[in-house]
């Protein structure tokens, strides 16, 4: 009998179908599109489905009321590096295995990282803004250089180590990272990184930027206090997950001049609410953008190869990889 998946991604069935036959002697197997289906509709779905490909957009969620439906549920891989929305905990405890696309999008949040550190630096929102409005501010925008600053990399993993690597041509003074797990020193010498606590990257940083997972250890870990610790003119990049930020401390920190700006990708509404306090903040060295910095076409296209072999790895008997639990 043909194994099923259920696929809540945005894509079409027989896009998902294409894109897992791509790896030789995959058994047969049938592609079912949940994207649009009421709760109601995936519970009766996926009481069929073998495997299920999760949702990139997190539009639809996997939690523990709908997995009572899942008879024959075995795997479900999630074709991102967040899995939020999937309650993981309910999956183990069924036997469910879960696997994210661990690595796929480092390239993609590392440069997009060192991108708005350069543009917090130089001024270049104001600079644009200035210009395009008829202004010549030639000697008023104040950019300042990369080189001989310090950038504090909080989470350490592989978009923390891509940011490291693509740092060491700018000749920064220093570049300190912090994470629960401490690498060979040979990784440290290599990457020309130190090690610190959290309250050294927190003082000492010109630019902080946030790569760690969200956990309880971590949520909320730049709070009123950590921002109250931070240099006056220290920028803090946010592209892991909002969680690990208090919002309405980053608002009030940067209204009252206390941090000189930020970069926020993520949010802790998502889409963004017109309530959420940093869209009050009027400034220009405060970035937004709308959880973006992993889409890129090539991240999106290493993404989905990477789930839908993990699929047909399954499908052909074979352990899947980069599994979370």
């Amino acid at each position: 009998m043909a194994k099923i998946v259920l696929s809540m991604a945005p894509l079409s069935a027989e896009i998902v179908k294409l894109l897992i036959t791509q790896t030789p002697d995959v058994p047969d197997f049938e592609v079912i599109p949940g994207n649009e289906m009421s709760e109601e509709e995936i519970k009766k779905n996926i009481s069929e489905a073998d495997i299920v490909l999760g949702d990139y957009t997190f539009k639809q969620k996997i939690t523990a009321d709908i997995l009572p439906a899942a008879r024959n549920l075995k795997f479900i891989q999630q074709p991102s590096v967040g899995y939020q929305h999937i309650d993981v905990a309910a999956c183990t405890a069924r036997g469910i295995k879960v696997a994210n696309t661990a690595g796929a999008n480092t390239i993609s949040v590392a440069e997009h990282t060192i991108a708005w550190g350069l543009c917090l630096l130089k001024n270049m929102f104001h600079a644009h803004t200035s210009t395009k409005s008829g202004r010549w501010e030639q000697m008023s925008i104040k950019s300042t250089e990369i080189k001989g600053k310090v950038w504090g990399i909080v989470g350490f993993g592989h978009i923390g180590r891509a940011v490291a690597q693509r740092l060491k041509p700018f000749e920064l003074s220093r570049i300190i990272y912090h994470d629960t797990y401490r690498p060979e020193p040979s990784v440290e010498q290599v990457l020309g990184v130190e090690y610190a606590d959290l309250a050294s990257i927190l003082s000492q940083s010109d630019i902080i930027s946030l790569h760690a997972p969200l956990s309880d250890a971590t949520r909320a870990m730049i709070n009123e206090d950590a921002l109250n610790s931070m240099k006056p003119g220290a920028y803090l990049i946010n592209v892991a997950r909002a969680e690990l930020v208090d919002e309405k401390a980053l608002a009030e920190a940067i209204k009252k001049g206390k941090i000189a700006g930020a970069g926020i990708d993520v949010f802790s509404e998502e889409p963004v609410n017109m309530n959420n306090p940093l869209l009050s903040v009027e400034s220009e060295k405060l970035l937004f953008s709308p959880h973006v910095a992993g889409v890129t076409d090539e991240a999106a296209g290493r993404i989905i190869n990477m789930a839908t072999a993990n699929i047909a790895r399954v499908l052909k008997g074979e352990n899947p990889e980069s599994l979370v639990n």
